[in-house]
């Protein structure tokens, strides 16, 4: 976000100087900048300024910002209009001096070209303007400028597209190291349970057992005919059947008791995402789930969390987990533009095997408004 900011305010102020640099330069009559084909009459003023604030909204039309905040998804219209207005500030002002407006257009067009397509079209623009430029008022050097500029253009797309998936690779690294948090999680929880399940398996193969003979000795001794030991042997047969239930208690207890904490491993898994803020909506108490339903919503959650990112070029996430008297539904909604139809690559279709092996449901829908993806548990069977 601190760079796409830094960026931003590095193009606007450059777009600024040269545009009062053209202006001063143009009313003071300086032949150097202005080619003189066009006067500075009032409505000629408003042509020229026009055109430079259509090429600053085509920035904003085309820039990250823009587009989320107003949930569009990325196009080209934006740089379309920037390079139409620079092609006709051409014709009016020495095309060296608008050349360092195609730059910036250019260094924008990696985000939705190739790198090659993006050097070819950053070479082709300057031949274009300084044609224009020869034809219409005959400026000179015109080989010079090309190849001047198709060099600076072509530096311009590399280190953008550098910058570009350096930014990727970010974003998907620390994708990467929140979903080993949170999978660091999942097997350490799975590690105590199945030590809990050791444990209960020992209690009640050993000292269940030996307190089970206890019982039945005494039981037998209580049937002897020594009345003074009676009191003793009775009390002895109560104290063993006390721990006998105890024992038996404590190993149904630790059987039980819940090791998956789904709510820490949610949160460890989505927080901190760059562009993208995801809430919770959960209306119960996600620790009277068994770890295999918890472990499926977990993983339903991380992949549909990881398409969000991306896919949606969405800014918002819920995850909404709610349970009825007869399922438990886990919805995830993004806010993130699309009219597209969603192919089921691995992920998705991994996910439904998941749903189906607890007799799940999945059911998907995508809109303009974004995507809703709804998955119904049966909760009787859990």
């Amino acid at each position: 976000m601190k760079n796409e900011g830094g960026g931003l305010i590095l193009a606007i102020t450059t777009w600024a100087a040269v545009m009062l640099f053209c202006l001063i330069s143009w009313f003071n009559g300086n032949t150097d900048i202005d080619l003189q084909t066009l006067q500075p009459t009032p409505l000629n003023v408003i042509l020229v300024v026009s055109l430079f604030l259509l090429f600053i909204f085509g920035y904003f039309l085309h820039g990250d910002t823009f587009n989320k905040h107003f949930k569009l998804p990325a196009n080209s219209l934006g740089l379309w209009l920037s390079g139409i207005a620079t092609a006709v500030l051409c014709t009016i002002f020495h095309f060296g001096l608008i050349g360092i407006l195609a730059i910036i257009i250019v260094a924008q067009l990696p985000r939705l070209y190739s790198l090659k397509t993006a050097i070819i079209i950053g070479c082709f623009l300057p031949a274009i303007g300084a044609l224009t430029s020869y034809f219409v008022t005959g400026l000179p050097y015109f080989f010079e400028n090309v190849l001047l500029l198709s060099l600076f253009n072509s530096f311009a797309v590399m280190s953008s597209h550098r910058f570009i998936n350096e930014q990727a690779e970010k974003v998907k690294s620390q994708q990467l190291i929140r979903e080993l948090k949170a999978t660091q999680l999942l097997l350490s929880n799975t590690s105590k349970r199945d030590e809990r399940l050791r444990v209960a398996r020992d209690l009640h193969d050993s000292l269940g057992h030996n307190l089970t003979a206890l019982s039945l000795q005494l039981e037998v001794a209580s049937h002897q005919k020594v009345d003074l030991i009676m009191p003793h042997i009775l009390q002895a047969k109560s104290i063993a059947n006390s721990l006998l239930s105890d024992v038996r208690k404590t190993v149904s207890d630790i059987r039980d008791k819940q090791d998956f904490q789904l709510n820490q491993a949610l949160v460890l898994l989505t927080q901190d995402i760059p562009n993208l803020q995801v809430k919770f909506d959960i209306n119960f108490n996600t620790n009277q789930l068994n770890v295999r339903l918890s472990t499926v919503i977990f993983r339903c959650v991380q992949e549909a969390i990881t398409n969000v990112i991306k896919h949606a070029n969405a800014t918002e996430c819920l995850v909404s987990l709610k349970l009825t008297q007869t399922n438990l539904i886990l919805s995830i909604n993004d806010n993130g533009p699309s009219t597209h139809n969603i192919l089921f690559g691995n992920g998705l279709r991994g996910m439904v095997e998941r749903i189906h092996q607890i007799d799940g449901t999945l059911s998907v829908e995508n809109s303009s408004t974004g995507c809703d993806l709804t998955i119904k548990f049966p909760w009787s069977e859990h």
